[in-house]
């Protein structure tokens, strides 16, 4: 599949324009070199969000002996505890320099907002040229059960009556973007 540079590349100055971490890769091996490297630097458990088996069995023998590994379907008390959050957005948006996540699962949005650390592995393909392409995401995913859509563009952060900024109050401190290019 051919990718548009120029979508990838507004997708990821816009997302280290809000903060955020991007960090390019040629494939899941050496994304998860870069996820090894930071469950070390961590050190604390790791939740993942539900993924494919070759996702989910490549995580678990890297982090084997270096870091707990909680989840998929994991309790919110569970997630809670873990110092980084690794996660499988359906799609990045450019115009916005935001991820997209949908998740069928409770614990699987927890995945990204209660760790300090949030990883999400994006394939360069998903990413949208803007906000009007998610709507088609949307309703495919509408079909399904229960299902949350949630748009994130960087760390958490807030500012208080005086505009202060102030990052990771009520979420991830630092999210970091692998994108396979």
């Amino acid at each position: 599949m051919r990718i548009n540079e120029k979508k990838v590349a507004l997708f990821i100055e816009r997302f280290r324009g809000q903060g955020g971490i991007v960090e390019l890769v040629q494939s899941w091996d050496e994304a998860l070199d870069l996820i090894e490297r930071k469950a070390r630097t961590v050190a604390g458990p790791v939740a993942v969000a539900t993924c494919d088996r070759k996702r989910l069995d490549g995580i678990r023998k890297r982090l084997d002996g270096i870091s707990r590994l909680v989840g998929p379907h994991a309790s919110p008390t569970d997630i809670a505890g873990c110092s980084l959050g690794i996660t499988f957005p359906a799609a990045g948006i450019a115009e916005t320099g935001s991820i997209l996540e949908i998740c069928y699962d409770d614990s699987d949005r927890l995945v990204s907002t209660l760790p300090s650390n949030h990883i999400a592995y994006l394939e360069s393909f998903n990413i949208l040229e803007g906000l009007l392409e998610v709507a088609p995401l949307v309703r495919q995913a509408s079909r399904q059960n229960n299902f949350s859509a949630t748009i994130i563009s960087g760390p958490s952060r807030t500012a208080d009556i005086e505009l202060r900024q102030v990052v990771g109050v009520h979420g991830p401190q630092a999210v970091t973007v692998l994108l396979k290019v």
